[in-house]
């Protein structure tokens, strides 16, 4: 009896293992994701009227900053490893920060969620397109 109770006390924090390290909600139907360490951490969409809906990554990139209103969402990302299949490594580029510019739009299914966005940016290119779009300047980004 006593081995069946440590065994259970082991496997207790394997089963209680589904949520994730952080979790913020920016806006909408826009939430700020890390599943296992801070360095996965990514934009998801998650449809909030649907608690079997999944969490759908957005960028793929080790997001460090975020500025948002309600219809912008700012993104700046270290650019994720890629092997040569083009499989991300789980490691980042901390010497390469991608800029991503993401409408807000909570209607959409979650595997549009995954194609409305602009970039990945350079800084010269994701300022273009930030005027181009008309994205306020009042948007600033936060570190994480």
């Amino acid at each position: 009896m006593k081995t069946v109770i440590s065994l259970f006390f082991l496997l207790l924090p394997l089963m209680q293992g589904c949520g994730f390290v952080y979790e913020q909600h920016l806006t909408g139907n826009y939430y700020l994701i890390a599943v296992d360490t801070k360095n996965d951490m990514d934009i998801c969409y998650h449809r909030q009227k649907d608690d079997d809906a999944p969490y759908t990554g957005i960028t793929g990139a080790n997001v460090y900053a975020v500025g948002y209103d309600d219809e912008f969402i700012l993104v700046m990302a270290y650019r994720a490893l890629r092997d040569s299949m083009g499989v991300s490594l789980q490691r980042y580029d901390k010497n390469t920060t991608e800029y991503y510019i993401i409408p807000v739009n909570n209607t959409q299914e979650a595997w549009e969620a995954q194609e409305n966005k602009f970039g990945a940016f350079s800084k010269k290119d994701f300022e273009a397109k930030r005027k181009e779009l008309g994205v306020p300047d009042d948007i600033t980004f936060k570190r994480l």
